[in-house]
């Protein structure tokens, strides 16, 4: 139990309370009422109950403090709010608010449809997830482009590439389809990607060629040369560095190589004959002598040697001669095809190159023999390189035994190379598909979708929760309907449920077009009591209940009935199984403010409200009874301040708000004419509370003008000037512009009081009354 709200601090109007600062205000009870007019800082005080309840300073105030003391002398700070154990229930203005809601979106002439206590709450948690579960769809519906785009793979990308790579491969002679595509992508990722793709346009060529060729072809033998062109050029370098002795020489010969070839047969052809058959000359000795000495000596010799070396030169150009290379390109496999007949077409000048040279070694052997068979003589110089004809012949070689390797090892070799093509194509189709940038987009947009979809399934999972909730709360619409019918004391006024389980109000049977604000209080009243009573009674007795004005916009009729309610929920009988006479008190600890009069009255009144507490005295051991009830009064002090106080004993005493009002302004006019400085903060409500009870008291057909009403009551409304200023403030006005209206307070006290003497009798008997 609360037994004091020892400080408060920056708390709306209670910006500076302290509870020991007034040693009359005595500590709170099981039982407590408070009275206060409007803007006093009732709600306020309501609001710091909220904090206990809520476990957090009130949103409306984050810098505010306050402590309390508890029982048994045990204080509490507002900083250790989540320590705080004992149930608060708390009915106010912010309640009403909370708790009720209606449908302002209805259409005109239609039932007002409304949601009270937690389906107010449900429902705008309903409506929370509803946004979300919308948002979450359309978030959804954008992961569904990226992902559709990609699974255009899938439903007929591959399909039309694989086609297109079956035709290039081999020309559709084997299956390749969007299973086979799909099965080579188990091996290619982004990171390998580029491993597959052949840069070189040549080696995608042959790989196509190969791809698409038959095994029709037969081996070819490689070519094994024996080429002697070296050997031979060295051989005539040396012939022609020899120089013979010149023992006998004719010279004729020496200088005419034809007459020495033809003197040189015809000596062998005439060895033995007496006349020369060519001119018929006789034939001497001598001359055959001379002539045989001529032809063995060492220029012979020589000669002997570069015939030889000429019949070898020609007989390496024979040799090259006959050589026979491959005919035609087609007799090879697609695969080297293009390079072979490069070969074949080059082979003529290679083969040329090389006879050239040896008819050059030819040229230098008859140079030799022609005039320089004596001389030393160096070889002509000539640009040919053997390494030509050499390389050519080992480029031809490793032709054809690529080609024979390929017609032993056909099928291997194809389905090899039908396979790294394959893999080019498709990893080139894939690079420049960004496929695997658009697959990644895919997936986390497919992670994203399905986060989205869980998301939408949980949250409608929990808007199914919620919708059920409403079934189950608008079940309770017979236990609202007891409460508001006592509430109002109507048979007639119900509500009922609608088809989206929400509330409509009945007024004889009819739906009701509109909710008046006494409605409203009554429809959440009533629910705060269900819901209090949802606790059971036990939970109840330890439970702190505060109820701020829940009269308000109630008429007369109404408010003995709420009292009655109160009466009859938080005091019951039948409780108590051992004695069910007694009555129980159905809280831990009550609170009720009002700015009502008459019902405060109603309460300062109630018998189970005043009823007193029995206790052994720890002394004496007697029984004895004491008060368990409390009174008390909130008021402002000055514009930003108010204080709770003890209840003033003239609001004790009398039992008409009007009486205590002309007790204040009377109280005030007489210390302002014994000439004290007197700064009530109460007195401009006062003065304009009595003013509008008394105004229409006189004159009750004018309900809603006080000036309307001065105006009848005197002969010269001029006279009463700041008097009728003050009729015309509205309630918050009256709370704003205080320091204004006590600026002219006297005059208006004055003015009020000659208004009082025109009706001389009813003036006196306020004097007596006080």
């Amino acid at each position: 139990m609360i037994e004091k709200i020892l400080t408060i601090e920056k708390f709306g109007v209670f910006n500076d309370f302290n509870w020991n600062r007034d040693s009359t205000l005595q500590d709170f009870k099981e039982k407590n009422i408070i009275y206060g007019w409007n803007y006093s800082g009732k709600t306020t005080l309501s609001r710091i109950f909220c904090s206990l309840r809520d476990k957090a300073i009130h949103i409306d105030y984050p810098e505010a403090k306050f402590k309390l003391r508890l029982e048994n002398n045990q204080e509490f700070e507002s900083e250790n709010l989540e320590r705080y154990e004992t149930t608060v229930f708390i009915f106010n203005k912010e309640y009403v608010d909370a708790k009720l809601t209606w449908d302002s979106r209805t259409e005109l002439g239609a039932p007002i449809a409304f949601d009270v206590g937690e389906n107010t709450t449900i429902r705008s948690e309903i409506g929370k997830l509803e946004a979300k579960i919308e948002f979450a769809k359309l978030r959804k519906t954008a992961t569904e482009p990226v992902i559709n785009i990609f699974n255009e793979y899938e439903n007929w990308r591959f399909k039309e590439e694989s086609k297109a790579i079956r035709l290039i491969i081999s020309n559709n002679t084997i299956p390749f389809d969007k299973g086979h595509f799909k099965a080579a992508l188990n091996s290619i990722s982004k990171d390998n990607l580029d491993t597959y793709i052949i840069l070189e346009n040549k080696e995608i060529e042959d790989l196509k060629i190969l791809s698409n060729s038959t095994n029709n072809f037969q081996a070819f033998d490689e070519y094994i040369l024996d080429l002697k062109v070296a050997d031979l050029k060295l051989a005539v370098t040396e012939l022609l560095k020899e120089e013979p002795a010149k023992d006998v020489v004719i010279d004729i010969l020496e200088s005419n190589k034809d007459l020495y070839s033809w003197v040189k047969d015809g000596l062998a052809f005439e060895e033995n004959a007496e006349t020369c058959s060519f001119c018929g000359n006789d034939i001497t000795t001598n001359r055959i002598t001379s002539l045989n000495n001529y032809f063995s000596n060492a220029s012979k010799e020589l000669r002997d040697k570069i015939s030889v070396q000429r019949d070898s030169i020609n007989a390496e150009i024979a040799l090259i001669k006959s050589i026979e290379i491959p005919k035609s390109k087609n007799d090879f496999t697609e695969r080297v095809r293009e390079t072979i007949d490069q070969k074949i077409n080059s082979y003529k000048a290679i083969k040329s190159k090389y006879i050239s040279e040896l008819n050059h070694l030819l040229n230098e052997l008859t140079r030799k023999e022609d005039g320089n068979i004596f001389n030393n003589i160096s070889i002509s110089v000539t640009e040919y390189e053997l390494k030509e004809f050499e390389d050519w012949i080992s480029e031809l070689n490793e032709i054809i035994r690529s080609h024979n390797s390929l017609i032993s090892n056909f099928e291997t070799e194809r389905n090899s190379a039908r396979e790294k093509l394959k893999k080019h194509l498709i990893a080139d189709f894939l690079k420049n598909e960004n496929y695997f940038v658009k697959k990644e987009k895919s997936q986390n947009a497919q992670n994203w979708k399905k986060l989205y979809e869980n998301y939408v399934n949980k949250k409608e999972s929990i808007k199914q929760e919620k919708l059920d909730s409403l079934k189950t709360i608008t079940k309770g619409k017979d236990e609202l309907n007891k409460f508001i019918q006592k509430f109002l004391n109507r048979d007639d006024i119900e509500i009922d449920v609608t088809s989206d389980d929400r509330f409509i109000l009945l007024r004889k049977s009819r739906p009701a077009r509109n909710l008046s604000e006494g409605e409203k209080t009554a429809i959440a009243f009533s629910y705060f009591l269900v819901e209090l009573e949802s606790l059971g009674i036990l939970e109840m007795q330890k439970t702190i209940v505060f109820i701020d004005d829940p009269i308000s916009s109630l008429d007369t009729n109404h408010i003995s009935q709420v009292y009655s309610l109160i009466n009859s929920y938080f005091f019951r009988k039948n409780v108590d199984l051992d004695n069910p006479a007694k009555v129980v008190n159905c809280f831990k600890q009550l609170f009720i403010s009002t700015h009502n009069f008459e019902f405060f009255s109603f309460l300062r009144d109630s018998s189970q409200l005043n009823k007193r507490k029995k206790i052994t005295n720890p002394t004496t051991g007697e029984k004895q009874e004491v008060p368990n009830f409390g009174f008390y009064q909130i008021q402002k002090i000055d514009t930003d301040n108010s204080v709770l106080k003890a209840l003033s004993k003239v609001l004790k005493r009398y039992k008409s708000e009007y009486i205590y009002l002309f007790s204040l302004i009377y109280k005030y006019k007489q210390e302002i004419e014994n000439g004290g400085e007197v700064y009530d903060i109460l007195i401009p409500n006062a003065l304009r509370r009595f003013l509008e009870i008394y105004t229409l008291m006189k004159i009750p057909n004018e309900p809603d003008s006080v000036e309307n009403r001065i105006a009848q009551l005197v002969d010269n409304v001029n006279n009463y000037k700041t008097l009728n200023h003050f009729s015309h403030f509205t309630t918050f006005e009256k709370a704003t512009r205080h320091d204004e209206l006590i600026m002219v307070l006297p005059i208006a006290c004055n003015e009020l009081f000659s208004l009082l003497e025109l009706d001389v009798k009813h003036f006196e008997s306020l004097k007596k009354a006080i």
